[in-house]
């Protein structure tokens, strides 16, 4: 009899795995996993959500963020967050590394890993947002990165240094690659 180990179904089935999305925080799973873009045009502006106001904060601003869901590679993640949250489509040009930090919630502490990815747009279409989409609520900014990176910046201090409020540092790192 073969050493078999026992597929995710089975595990879940067992109880031993949660039920939901494998790469989605839980309480016996806190870890989380998402893919990042830096996502700029032809004039090397980057896009970004603006949110006006979000979970009693004003003026948040994020990169395409979309967290990873069963099976699906990091670009296929990459390219259905791009299409739900911007309309857009693009050329994935390099990895950047990630951003790992822990966050919590009301109801939930997890550690969260974000991969991010330069991308050169392809087309953009914001009317075929996914309105179901929380970020559909955003405005879309295209702005120039040194100005993106103050906002980022100023913003991580606003929020006490939560990783995830500030992308300064992947916006950095795209750099080499909007001044093409």
């Amino acid at each position: 009899m073969k050493n078999r180990l026992p597929t995710i179904a089975t595990m879940v089935l067992m109880g031993t795995v949660q039920a939901g999305p494998f790469f989605q925080a839980s309480q016996e799973q806190p870890y989380h996993l998402s893919v990042g873009a830096v996502l700029f045009n032809e004039e090397g502006r980057i896009a970004c959500h603006h949110f006006k106001e979000i979970l009693g904060q004003k003026d948040v601003y994020i990169l395409m963020r979309e967290s990873m869901e069963d099976g699906e590679t990091p670009l296929e993640t990459l390219h259905r967050g791009l299409k739900e949250e911007f309309g857009a489509r693009a050329e994935p040009v390099a990895f950047l590394g990630s951003l790992t930090g822990y966050l919590f919630d009301r109801q939930l502490s997890f550690d969260k890993t974000t991969l991010y990815i330069a991308c050169r747009i392809v087309d953009w279409n914001p009317e075929a947002r996914d309105a179901n989409d929380p970020e559909s609520s955003s405005i879309i900014e295209w702005l120039e990165p040194d100005c993106l990176i103050s906002i980022m910046e100023r913003q991580g201090e606003r929020f006490n240094h939560r990783v995830d409020a500030d992308e300064s540092e992947m916006i950095r790192r795209a750099l080499p690659y909007i001044n093409f």
